[in-house]
């Protein structure tokens, strides 16, 4: 894997700062790539998976809140905001699912930047909760 500019990884890192956790917050995933002449970048929280009690195997997706006007503000120019409330559906070519769409210039790279709902389907849980020793593991590393 090729290692993000550092433009791209501070804007990812001011991203992440502005996700507010509303209970415990998954392990964030990232994943970007240049389409023609666009950046690319998608962030999400991974969801975590139940093992043991009478929930075991239920897979939760983390709640959080996202500060978009701060988000924004770090933007040279914006083209673009977007909220799209519910998935399309994989048929429909839909992988992202409900997500905040930002699109312009950072830095003078022009960027798409979603914050998305949840992880994509493809993407197995990134967290292990074990109820019955009241712990958790990352998997994501």
């Amino acid at each position: 894997m090729v290692a993000p500019p550092a433009w791209l990884t501070e804007l990812a890192n001011h991203v992440v700062a502005q996700i507010h956790e509303l209970d415990e917050l998954g392990p964030l995933g990232c994943h970007f790539c240049l389409h023609e002449d666009v950046w690319e970048v998608t962030l999400f929280a991974g969801s975590t998976e139940i093992v043991g009690g009478r929930r075991d195997g239920a897979v939760k997706s983390s709640r959080f809140s996202v500060d978009v006007k701060s988000i924004v503000e770090q933007f040279d120019q914006i083209d673009q905001i977007g909220w799209q409330s519910h998935g399309l559906g994989a048929s429909r070519g839909d992988e992202l699912g409900p997500h905040v769409s930002i699109e312009g210039l950072y830095q003078g790279q022009a960027v798409w930047l979603r914050v998305l709902a949840g992880a994509p389907q493809q993407f197995a849980p990134a967290r292990r909760l074990f109820v019955h020793e009241g712990r958790s593991d990352d998997v994501w590393s």
